[in-house]
């Protein structure tokens, strides 16, 4: 085996180094542009449920520290013609790697209002994950756990609000 002097190992290093760089900065745009891409599909009202539901789900993988797909989920859970949609936006929400109070806050709008059980539920499964610190968090969570007019959500509230007020 020939050995190689210290100059071109150097070399050799640097060529390496420069290498992972780039590919790293390949890697961070295209999954800027997948999360832009998925974003676009998300807030398509004129593609499936299926469509915009998985999108949301992806933006959940994808978009942990994204704070446009952040956006784009809360819009969603904010307006969404769709109760599906809206439930999925939840759902991914509560997957944020660092919970700040704008996700919370519309989760607590949609267990405080929205119409459809179901976007209500996802609001409490986003909350069970979300609300660890927030006072409006658990209060949104007790006042559910209450008065949610479907036992579903209130059940779930319920048990959210006992875990997280028990510390456990």
């Amino acid at each position: 085996m020939k050995r190689v002097g210290p100059l071109r190992a150097a070399g050799i290093g640097l060529v390496l180094a420069a290498v992972i760089v780039m590919a790293a900065a390949e890697a961070g745009a295209q999954s800027a542009a997948a999360v832009q891409s998925t974003i676009g599909i998300l807030t398509d009202t004129s593609r499936s449920t299926a469509d915009r539901t998985n999108a949301a789900r992806d933006l959940a993988v994808l978009a942990q520290d994204s704070d446009a797909a952040t956006q784009a989920l809360i819009g969603v859970l904010g307006s969404d013609p769709d109760p599906a949609v809206r439930a999925a936006a939840a759902r991914a929400l509560g997957h944020q790697a660092f919970p700040s109070a704008a996700p919370i806050q519309a989760a607590v709008q949609a267990l405080s209002s929205d119409t459809s059980a179901e976007v209500r539920l996802a609001a409490v499964q986003a909350l069970n994950i979300l609300a660890v610190d927030s006072a409006s968090g658990t209060a949104a969570l007790q006042t559910a756990a209450a008065n949610d007019p479907d036992p579903g959500v209130r059940k779930a509230a319920q048990a959210v609000y006992a875990r997280l007020t028990s510390g456990g």
